[in-house]
């Protein structure tokens, strides 16, 4: 205590002598920064509080404010106003408890407010009933399937240029799964628990989890695919190796990712403390078109760190965040899931597999498993909201967070009581209906500074300057993905008619609004002399034009002088068209003719290439930009040349034109400078048609696999490939006697071999029995991977019928065994007495296992380790299979050997056998 008098007493000298009164034109105010007084305290550090002093405090104010609770400045959340003061170890006794130190100091007149700095904690709930024992459940990544995940892939894959940021235990950014995803990020763990290490990287697990729900690598031939594969992911890493961290870690792990250009941030802990940082600091997020996305709590039920039924959790409960519960794998409110009123949408949250650490791990050393594992909570249902909110994202990057977050609940699958309610909110998220909705009005602005394009140019020749556009619209405008936006041109007379039109000039980057982009411009100048507007405008792909939202667009007035230099050619089409069938890519033989004065360059940095454009039966354009074919060299005036333009159809059979066209890349379309198309109307097929002969299955126990027998028959025109970029494959859906989809992406069989057009080929296609006991309708359907279902394609499926009963009785041997120790195995006999078949694989594969018990009756061991059935068992059928008791216990004296639907229950029709034991 005399040291710590000597030195408040020093202090207060210095003070004095660093405030004494300065002339009066040398006295400037401005405010005082409290970060400069960042120390460490002398001994063991207690509690901490996160403080806003008040704008004029001065420097002797805020000493004199630590002063009277003995803190020390730790820190500073620069973009939220906050200092992070720590206190002595013992310094709360004085003062009864934490927030009665915080408002003690919130009295002192150079604070503005003062709150402690609570802890926060994860929203995981790991103790599953059949967590420990089957972390890969057999139902595979079935909320991709519920949420339709699937089908959104087919409209659009994660975009790079969406980052999305994990408030979390940071990542394993060596995981094969992740590599590729991971950005440099940050820590930000001012207390870590006693124990944990300093690292940036994920040592508790929950972390890498999470990002691999969001964004594991997909399509890569091993583990997993992420909601938003090929996003990139930003790990923060606020929580310590056993998932405890701070409200104010936390906050600045918030802005941190806000700054450092997070579109998305995924918060999966949660505290019951309301915290005014925490607030600030979504509030922040919210404020720079940042979508937080929160669980929204495990409290459905009393226990663990939950002290109430429904407890709050902040962040979730913010209004500016999407809080997400969970769902189980047959659309009910998991058990865990907070009931609240600010749930805002739900996701799949119960046995969900991802990624874990490739090393031990806090959760690896306590009972998932390295490199994947399956994990449930509400932990896991928000990086799932995220993962669809990237999604979303990358098919539409104009979209503000808070258009996201409203498409995300205007397209969700209402569940339990109509409309929004505090089990599900919105409901539980459809990504395939979020990516496909129509986007909310949004504003368009651009100023063009086209004062570098020349006003003089000659006809035929090229024109070449620079376009500065400044970005006033309400949104960035991405330089890729769905709805990038591009600059156009075209060259008109004085009474307005299209002379020509030239090539669409990519952005280099993403434009965020108010800022400014300038892009090099080479035109070629229409045929013709006299005065000519050329017009820049932006266009959105698969979006408007800035000019039909109302945007001026920019206008340079160009005199145009004769030249001799034109462009100009002819096509003719070798025999006759073509036949197209989707997803196959066919050749059309197509000679040029060079009518023009220029000669077409084959190669260089402005090539002539031959390409085509896609048009529906009404015209419509369907798509612009096809395949490049590139000329075998250069072909001079008068040259001709022959090429097979490679053509990939439309993905939606009908009637279409095929516009070919010639275009110098980065200068113009041949059409836009008035060179006559050649167009061709042709009639797109699926080629893809079948007949099915569908066996007819037993019934099942709930959680089966039945390998069904069928036969289909090629009746369409083209081959089915059993490999390649786009195989075709069969797998049936499962629906209810009502007609709803209980299972619609099944298990894929492959072709053993191609399927030509008049063949047929026999099979069989795996039906996996729901956990729900029931009757059910087998819909056997084919799918070109990548293309479509054939039932897609009005190709009526083979159906069959289903009965899955929950039958669960058997008759085993009886009478004492000999066991040995060493090599602890019985013979056993099981009879099937139910209507059931057994089958060894499904999400309940059926098995045999021991419970030991003493003399007394008591259980010793009950879950001894399986021994699958090798084959289907029929009812009334017998199976004798050897089985593994496991390890004998001591005191063990009589052994039950039981069959178990495992993952679902026990048959418990095993009778306790007399063991004598061996060695």
């Amino acid at each position: 205590m005399l040291h710590a008098s000597v030195r408040a007493a020093l202090c207060a000298i210095l003070v004095t002598a660093l405030f004494a009164p300065l002339p009066a034109a040398a006295a400037v105010a401005r405010p005082f920064d409290p970060a400069t007084l960042a120390a460490p305290l002398d001994g063991p550090a207690g509690m901490r509080l996160l403080v806003r002093f008040s704008p004029d405090a001065t420097r002797d104010d805020v000493l004199r404010a630590l002063h009277t609770v003995g803190g020390a400045i730790q820190g500073t959340i620069g973009a939220l106003g906050v200092t992070r003061v720590v206190l002595p170890g013992g310094a709360n006794d004085a003062f009864g408890d934490g927030d009665a130190v915080a408002a003690y100091l919130a009295r002192d007149p150079a604070v503005s407010s003062a709150e402690l700095d609570a802890t926060v904690h994860l929203d995981l709930t790991p103790n599953d009933a059949y967590y420990a024992n089957d972390p890969y459940t057999g139902l595979g990544q079935w909320g991709i399937r519920k949420a339709f995940v699937d089908k959104a892939w087919d409209v659009v894959r994660g975009s790079p240029s969406v980052i999305v940021a994990t408030i979390d235990t940071g990542i394993d950014p060596t995981h094969p799964e992740l590599a590729s995803a991971v950005l440099s990020g940050a820590r930000f763990v001012a207390a870590p628990t006693t124990g944990c290490g300093t690292a940036a990287n994920d040592d508790n697990g929950h972390g890498t989890h999470v990002a691999g729900i969001i964004g594991a690598a997909g399509n890569n031939g091993i583990g997993i695919a992420g909601v938003a594969y090929g996003v990139k992911i930003l790990p923060v890493k606020t929580l310590d190796c056993e998932g405890s961290g701070s409200t104010g870690d936390v906050a600045q792990g918030i802005t941190w990712a806000v700054d450092h250009g997070a579109r998305i941030v995924n918060v999966s802990l949660g505290s019951t403390s309301n915290s005014t940082t925490m607030r600030n600091a979504v509030v922040y997020a919210a404020g720079k078109n940042v979508l937080v996305v929160a669980a929204a709590g495990n409290c459905g039920q009393v226990g663990g760190t939950c002290g109430s039924l429904n407890e709050v959790s902040y962040p979730g409960a913010y209004p500016e965040v999407l809080a997400v519960g969970a769902t189980d794998v047959d659309d009910t409110r998991a058990f865990f899931s907070t009931q609240a009123s600010y749930v805002g949408i739900s996701a799949p949250g119960r046995k969900i597999v991802s990624t874990l650490p490739t090393y031990p791990s806090y959760l690896s050393t306590h009972g998932a498993t390295q490199s994947y594992s399956a994990l449930s909570g509400t932990s896991q249902a928000a990086p799932f909201v995220a993962g669809a909110a990237a999604l979303v994202m990358s098919a539409d990057p104009t979209l503000t967070a808070k258009q996201v977050s409203d498409r995300l609940k205007a397209t969700a699958d209402d569940l339990g009581t109509a409309g929004a309610d505090s089990a599900f909110g919105a409901g539980r998220v459809n990504a395939f209906r979020a990516v496909t909705a129509t986007s909310s009005t949004v504003s368009y602005g651009a100023i063009y500074d086209v004062s570098a394009i020349p006003t003089t140019a000659t006809a035929g020749g090229s024109l070449a300057g620079s376009v500065k556009v400044t970005n006033t619209s309400s949104f960035t405008w991405a330089s890729a993905g769905t709805s990038a936006i591009r600059l156009t041109s075209q060259w008109l007379d004085l009474s307005g008619n299209v002379l020509a039109t030239g090539a669409k000039i990519a952005l280099p980057n993403d434009v965020a609004a108010g800022a400014s982009v300038t892009l090099p411009v080479v035109l070629a100048v229409p045929a013709g002399s006299g005065v000519r507007l050329l017009r820049f405008d932006l266009a959105q792909d698969n979006g408007p034009s800035f000019a039909t939202k109302g945007v001026a667009t920019g206008n340079v007035p160009v005199t145009v002088g004769s030249g001799a230099a034109t462009t100009t050619a002819t096509y003719t089409l070798t025999g006759a068209g073509p036949a197209f069938t989707i997803g196959t890519r066919t050749t059309v033989p197509v000679t040029l003719a060079n009518t023009g004065t220029t000669t077409w360059i084959a190669n260089g940095a402005t090539p002539v290439h031959l390409s085509y454009h896609w048009l529906g039966a009404t015209g419509a354009l369907v798509t612009w930009e096809g395949e490049r074919t590139s000329l075998a060299s250069d072909v001079a005036p008068g040259a001709t040349a022959v090429l097979g333009l490679a053509v990939t159809p439309p993905v939606v059979p009908g009637t279409y034109t095929l516009r070919i066209d010639l275009v110098q890349e980065g200068v113009s379309w041949f059409s836009g400078l008035g060179v006559p198309t050649r167009d061709l109307v042709v009639l797109v097929s699926s080629g893809l048609v079948a007949s099915y002969t569908v066996g007819q299955p037993p019934t099942l126990l709930p959680g089966g696999r039945y390998a069904l027998p069928v036969t289909i028959r090629n009746d369409g025109i083209a081959t089915w490939n059993a490999a390649g970029p786009n195989p075709v494959h069969i797998a049936a859906h499962l629906s209810d006697f009502t007609g709803a989809t209980v299972l619609w992406d099944g298990e894929r069989t492959d072709l053993a071999t191609d399927v030509a057009p008049g063949a047929s080929v026999t099979s069989t296609v795996f039906v996996a029995a729901p956990l729900i006991a029931g009757g059910y309708r087998v819909r056997v359907d084919l799918v070109k991977e990548g293309v479509s279902w054939f039932s897609g394609l009005a190709v009526p499926p083979g159906d069959g019928l289903l009965s899955v009963a929950a039958d669960f009785r058997a008759v085993l041997s009886s009478g004492p065994l000999t066991v040995s120790r060493a090599s602890p195995f019985a013979t056993v006999t099981i009879t099937n007495a139910s209507g059931a078949t057994w089958t060894p694989g499904g999400a309940a594969p059926v098995a045999v296992a021991a419970h030991w018990l003493d003399a007394a009756g008591n259980v010793l061991v009950w879950d001894g380790p399986r021994t699958l059935i090798a084959t289907p068992v029929a009812p009334a059928e017998s199976v004798t299979i050897r089985a593994s008791l496991g390890p004998v216990p001591d005191g063990a004296t009589q052994v039950v050997i039981d069959v178990v639907a495992d993952g679902l229950r026990w048959f418990g029709v095993g009778p306790a056998r007399p063991v004598t034991l061996i060695p």
